[in-house]
């Protein structure tokens, strides 16, 4: 029996919840009290942090290589399975490499689940219902910054190692509830001619990931430090930030649904050009607070809006062939504008200046999106 379209959505949530909310973004919260314990310095931390960015790139570039040789639906169970493991091995505090390996482990798996998990959910549910379930699908990459910003600091009273098993058993617990609802492969894509669209389409999605990098990084240290808020406001601002998040996805699915996904993805890149420039403008706690929850919304809620928009100008086999190219320059260009980041601020010393930064990229990706209508 076939699962319902509600049920297929909610799988891929898992999946992404799972490879990029708890695989990947868990580790932001984690990092401090792992250099105050002693388990790495600043400088391994980060290099751990880097080597699940590595791994997300390698799976996302063997993503389809590795379809071609194996079930899909075994495919994207294996790397729920993987995800849990490597999580449970952090969770021992093993030596610096098998540390590491780990952390590859883990990115690689989350990238795998990212390029094949949406499109075979959207492949597999109606035309007119994709909007609304791709908002549910990318909701779980909300819902992974929101369950590790709200669960983690209590795990974590309970020593390191907690926090880690704790983020394991939720992965497996991922896992197990979503094998049953994974759909079959979509039919194999189709050649085609390059669409200049997509290609515009993507290049515009790549930029807007450097939009998002200093709310992403800095927001709680705005508010706690910047507008002299402290400690306890700036964990609360990143809550809400989660939130967005989590709010983001379903909001734009909902609105897709109406409008269209051209006309959300405008939509959304114009409140997220206003979102990350408000803190500079008026940097205030409810302004900066406020401004938190919307960038939180858009960072998960861009992809299925892009997705969609790709579906809509090209069709559906060229969306799946583009989302794999699209997945890896957005992170490469998010790790660049992480540096850039971190640079910029050890010159400039100023959020006011890098959030300005952002707002011009997220603006430059607006200017490029295609304007063609659907076919």
């Amino acid at each position: 029996m076939k699962p319902s379209p509600l049920l297929l959505a909610l799988a891929g949530a898992a999946a992404l919840l799972s490879g990029l909310g708890l695989g990947r973004f868990a580790f932001t919260p984690l990092l401090p009290a792992m250099v105050q314990g002693g388990w790495f310095g600043p400088a391994g931390a980060a290099l751990h942090g880097a080597a699940n960015l590595a791994g997300y790139l390698a799976g996302a570039a063997l993503a389809f290589t590795l379809a071609r040789r194996m079930n899909l639906a075994a495919l994207l169970r294996l790397c729920m399975g993987v995800i849990a493991a490597a999580l449970a091995v952090c969770a021992l505090h093993p030596p610096g490499l098998v540390f590491g390996l780990a952390r590859v482990a883990s990115g690689a798996a989350g990238g795998v689940l990212m390029v094949l998990g949406p499109p075979a959910v959207l492949a597999a549910v109606p035309a007119g219902l994709r909007g609304r379930l791709g908002g549910v699908v990318f909701a779980g990459v909300g819902a992974g910054i929101a369950l590790s910003s709200l669960a983690l600091p209590p795990l974590l009273r309970l020593g390191i190692p907690a926090a880690w098993w704790g983020l394991a058993a939720a992965a497996l617990l991922l896992a197990a509830l979503s094998w049953p609802f994974w759909p079959p492969a979509p039919p194999p894509i189709a050649p085609s001619r390059p669409d200049t669209r997509l290609g515009r389409l993507v290049l515009a999605y790549a930029i807007s990931a450097i939009a998002i990098v200093p709310p992403m990084l800095l927001h709680s240290d705005f508010v706690a430090r910047g507008l002299d808020a402290g400690v306890d406001w700036g964990a609360a601002a990143f809550v809400v930030y989660g939130l967005g998040a989590i709010t983001g996805p379903l909001a734009g699915g909902f609105i897709a649904g109406r409008l269209g996904f051209g006309r959300t993805l405008a939509l959304a890149l114009s409140v997220q050009s206003a979102a990350v420039l408000a803190p500079a403008v008026l940097p205030s706690l409810p302004v900066v607070v406020a401004a938190g929850f919307l960038a939180g919304a858009l960072t998960p809620g861009i992809p299925p809006l892009v997705l969609g928009r790709a579906a809509e100008l090209a069709g559906l086999d060229a969306a799946r062939k583009s989302w794999a190219g699209a997945t890896i320059t957005y992170a490469a260009l998010q790790a660049v504008g992480g540096w850039a980041v971190a640079w910029g601020f050890g010159t400039f010393g100023s959020y006011r200046v890098l959030y300005a930064a952002a707002a011009t990229c997220s603006l430059l990706a607006l200017a490029l999106l295609p304007r063609g209508r659907a076919p």
